[in-house]
C-alpha cells in the first residue's frame, strides 16, 4: 500500500493536535483497531490497542507521568513506499528528571488513519528511567 499524500497530513495533524493537547482530534487521526507499541520497560511501554488504550494507557499518561512538561516537536517526516516515520524531540523536565531524546515513529496508515506506530529512542534508557520515576 503506497503511502499518500493524505497519510502525511494525518501524521502532521496528530502532532499538532498533541502539541495542542486536543485528544479530540488526536483520535480522528487513528483507525479503530491501530496499535502503539512502545518499547523499554516502564510505565508508558507496551502494546496499546485501540483509542481508548492509546489515549488512557499512553498519550493522556504523558503529562500526569510529566508534570505537564513533555513535548513531542514533530522535526520531519520521511516518506517511503509502505510507511512514514516522524522524527520527533521529545524533551520533559518534571522532580529533578530530565527526558531529551530524538525519536522516530515509524507509521503504517490505511485510508489517511494510523494503523500502526512504532517508537524507536535515541536514548531508551533514558527514556526508560524518565517514566519509571513517577
Amino acid at each position: 500500500m503506497a503511502v499518500t499524500s493524505s497519510d502525511v497530513e494525518t501524521v502532521r495533524r496528530f502532532y499538532a493536535a498533541v502539541a495542542a493537547r486536543d485528544l479530540a482530534v488526536a483520535e480522528s487521526c487513528f483507525a479503530p483497531d491501530a496499535l502503539w507499541h512502545m518499547p523499554g520497560a516502564s510505565l508508558i511501554s507496551g502494546d496499546h490497542r485501540g483509542w481508548a488504550q492509546i489515549r488512557d494507557n499512553f498519550l493522556a499518561r504523558l503529562g500526569q507521568l510529566s508534570g505537564q512538561t513533555f513535548r513531542a516537536a514533530l522535526l520531519d517526516v520521511a516518506v517511503g513506499e509502505d510507511y512514514v516515520v516522524a522524527v520527533q524531540h521529545a524533551p520533559a523536565d518534571y522532580q529533578g528528571h530530565t527526558l531529551d531524546v530524538t525519536g522516530c515513529q515509524l507509521m503504517r496508515l490505511d485510508g489517511g488513519l494510523i494503523t500502526e506506530v512504532r517508537g524507536h529512542y535515541s536514548d531508551q534508557a533514558m527514556l526508560d528511567a524518565f517514566w519509571t520515576q513517577s
